[in-house]
C-alpha cells in the first residue's frame, strides 16, 4: 500500500475522529469486564476474586507488550500498527465471547489487552508526530473524550447487556467494532517519521537514562495504580452496596465516563490560560476526593459524585501526564509513548490485583480509602517536578 504523507502540524478532523474511535473501543473493551464482574464470577461458577484477575491479566499484558509495540511503531509505522492491534483485538475479542470456563476466559482477555495495548499508544504517536506543542493538548484532551466515552458506553451496556442478555455479547460488539476500524482506519495517510530505527532497543535504553522520562513513567505507574487499577471495582463495589444489579451499578459509575468527556472540554480552553501544575492539582485533589467518597459511602448519589470527581481527575491529571509523555523525549517518542502506556496499565494491573484482595473478602472501604491515599503523593510530586521541569527548559 501506497502511503501518504501528511503535512506536519495538520490534523484533519476526520482523521481525528478515526483516531478517537480507536480510542472509544479500546476502552469499551478494557472497561467492559468491571461492571460483569459479579455476573461473570456466577456464570463460570468462580469467585470475584479469579474473575478479577481477567482484568488484572488484560492491564498487564497492555502494559507488558508496549516496549513490542514501540519498536513495531518505529518499524512498520502508526496506521499498519493500528491495523494490526485492532484486527488482532477482534479475533481475540470473539474467542473471549465464545469461552466456556473462566481459565481460558482470563488467558484470552490477557492477549485481547496485549493487543489493544498497540492501539491507543499508536494514536498518541499519531498526534505528537503531527501536531506541535504548544497545540498538543487538545487534540490529546480529544482522544482522552474518546476513551470517556468507550467507558461511559461500555459500564452502561456491559451491565444492562450481562443482565438482560449475556456477558459475552459485549466482547462480541467490542470485536466486531474492532475489525470494522481496522478497515476504515487503512484510509489515514501515515503521518511523517523520521527513518526507522535500526537499533530501537537500544534508543529504548536511552530514552529510559533520561531523568526526566524516568520521572513520568513512574508518576504514570502511580497513576495507574491509583486510578486506573482502583477504578475497577467501582461498579462491584456500588452493587454490593445497594443490592443493585450489574445494569444499574454500570449506569451510576458511566457517570464517570460523562465526566471525563465534560471535563476534557473545560480543559481544552483552560489549558492556555493556567499553567499545568495547576492542572495536575485539580486533577489530583478531585481524584483525591472521589476515592473518599467511595470509602464512606457508596450509595447511588454517592456513587455519581464520585464518579464525576474521578472523571474530573483524569480529565485534568491524565491528559496534563499523557501531553509531558508526548514531548519529554521527542527524539524517541515512539519508544516513550508507549513505555508511559506500559507504566500505566501495569500500574493498574498491580492496583487490581492488590484491589481484588479486598473485593474478594467485601472490603471495598479500606481499597477505596487506600486509594485516596495514593493521591496526596502523586499530586504533590507530579506538580512540583512538571514546575521544576518547565523552568529547566525555560533556561536552555
Amino acid at each position: 500500500m501506497t502511503e501518504t504523507q501528511v503535512v506536519a502540524t495538520d490534523l484533519p478532523r476526520a482523521h481525528l475522529r478515526a483516531l478517537q474511535a480507536v480510542n472509544t473501543v479500546s476502552s469499551m473493551d478494557r472497561s467492559a469486564v468491571a461492571p460483569m464482574l459479579l455476573v461473570i464470577a456466577a456464570s463460570l461458577h468462580t469467585s470475584v476474586a479469579q474473575a478479577t484477575v481477567a482484568a488484572s491479566l488484560y492491564f498487564l499484558s497492555y502494559g507488558l507488550l508496549q516496549p513490542v509495540w514501540g519498536i513495531v511503531l518505529a518499524r512498520v509505522g502508526t496506521i499498519r500498527t493500528l491495523q494490526l492491534a485492532l484486527l488482532g483485538s477482534a479475533a481475540v475479542g470473539l474467542l473471549s465471547a465464545l469461552s466456556p470456563g473462566v481459565v481460558l476466559l482470563v488467558v484470552l482477555r490477557g492477549i485481547a489487552g496485549g493487543f489493544f495495548g498497540g492501539a491507543v499508544p499508536a494514536t498518541l504517536v499519531y498526534v505528537g508526530a503531527v501536531v506541535p506543542i504548544e497545540r498538543r493538548q487538545q487534540p490529546l484532551t480529544d482522544l482522552m473524550a474518546g476513551v470517556a466515552v468507550g467507558m461511559a458506553v461500555a459500564t452502561v451496556a456491559a451491565g444492562w447487556a450481562a443482565q438482560l442478555v449475556s456477558w459475552r455479547a459485549m466482547f462480541a460488539l467490542t470485536a466486531l467494532t474492532a475489525a470494522a476500524l481496522a478497515l476504515y482506519i487503512r484510509r489515514l495517510p501515515e503521518p511523517p517519521r523520521a527513518e526507522p530505527e535500526r537499533r530501537p532497543v537500544r534508543a529504548l535504553l536511552q530514552a529510559v537514562a533520561n531523568r526526566w522520562v524516568l520521572l513520568v513513567l513512574l508518576l504514570g505507574f502511580v497513576e495507574g495504580v491509583a486510578i486506573t487499577g482502583s477504578f475497577t471495582f467501582v461498579a462491584p463495589g456500588v452493587e454490593q452496596a445497594t443490592r443493585a444489579g450489574a445494569g444499574l451499578a454500570g449506569t451510576v459509575v458511566a457517570a464517570y465516563g460523562v465526566a471525563v468527556l465534560g471535563f476534557s472540554r473545560v480543559v481544552r480552553p483552560l489549558s492556555a490560560r493556567v499553567s499545568t501544575p495547576t492542572l495536575l492539582v485539580i486533577g489530583g485533589i478531585s481524584g483525591g476526593l472521589g476515592f473518599t467518597v467511595l470509602a464512606v459511602q457508596r450509595g447511588y448519589v454517592s456513587g455519581v459524585v464520585a464518579c464525576v470527581l474521578l472523571g474530573a481527575a483524569w480529565a485534568f491529571m491524565h491528559s496534563t501526564l499523557q501531553t509531558w509523555a508526548t514531548s519529554v523525549a521527542p527524539q524517541a517518542r515512539a519508544q516513550v509513548v508507549p513505555l508511559f502506556a506500559a507504566c500505566l496499565f501495569l500500574g493498574g494491573s498491580t492496583g487490581a490485583a492488590l484491589g481484588g484482595l479486598f473485593a474478594g473478602n467485601g472490603h471495598y472501604g479500606p481499597l477505596f480509602t487506600i486509594s485516596a491515599g495514593l493521591f496526596l503523593p502523586l499530586t504533590l510530586v507530579s506538580a512540583v517536578t512538571r514546575r521544576r521541569y518547565l523552568r529547566t527548559r525555560r533556561g536552555r
